[in-house]
C-alpha cells in the first residue's frame, strides 16, 4: 500500500488540543475551522473529501488510491490527537452519487468505499452513516468522510 506523507501542527486548547494538516493550513485560514480536535477523552475530525481534480472521469482504481489517502490522513491526524482508528466510534460519510468524475454507480462506488475501509477498520467496526448530497466542496469532491473516536487519556496516580 502506498504511503501518504503530511506534516501536523498542534495547537493546545483548554480541552485539548486542535491538529492542522500542513496541507489544510491555507483552507483554515480561510473558512476557520479545526481539521481535528481532542477534547477531553473524545477526538472529532472534520469531514475529508476524495475528490477528482480531474474533468475526466476516475476509475475505480484511481477511486480506492484517493479513499487511502484519505483514510490514512484520518489515522495521521488520528495519531497526532493521541488517539487511533480502533477507537473511532463513528464514520460519516457524505457521498455525490452519479458525479461524472466517477466512473462508478451507486453500487460500485459504495463497494470501493467499503473494501478500501476494510484495509484500516477491522471488526467490530464502528457506528456508520452514509448520506446522498448534490455537492462538496471542492469541485469534484466525491465522498467526505468526517470520523469521531473516543481514546481516554491515561492519568497517573
Amino acid at each position: 500500500m502506498q504511503t501518504f506523507e503530511t506534516t501536523v501542527n498542534a495547537v493546545p486548547t483548554r480541552t485539548g488540543k486542535v491538529v492542522i494538516p500542513e496541507e489544510f493550513q491555507a483552507d483554515v485560514d480561510q473558512f476557520h475551522y479545526a481539521p481535528a480536535r481532542r477534547a477531553g477523552d473524545f477526538v472529532y475530525l472534520s469531514g475529508i473529501v476524495a475528490a477528482n481534480d480531474d474533468t475526466r472521469p476516475m476509475d475505480a482504481e484511481r477511486f480506492r488510491l484517493e479513499l487511502r489517502r484519505v483514510f490514512t490522513l484520518i489515522a495521521r491526524l488520528l495519531d497526532a490527537c493521541d488517539a487511533r482508528l480502533e477507537d473511532v466510534i463513528e464514520l460519516q460519510m457524505f457521498h455525490v452519487f452519479g458525479s461524472d468524475r466517477l466512473a462508478l454507480d451507486k453500487a460500485g462506488q459504495l463497494a470501493a468505499i467499503a473494501a478500501v475501509r476494510d484495509e484500516f477498520f477491522a471488526a467490530p467496526y464502528p457506528a456508520a452513516v452514509e448520506l446522498a448530497v448534490a455537492e462538496l466542496n471542492p469541485d469534484g469532491g466525491l465522498v467526505e468522510i468526517k470520523a469521531t473516536a473516543f481514546a481516554p487519556l491515561a492519568t497517573s496516580g
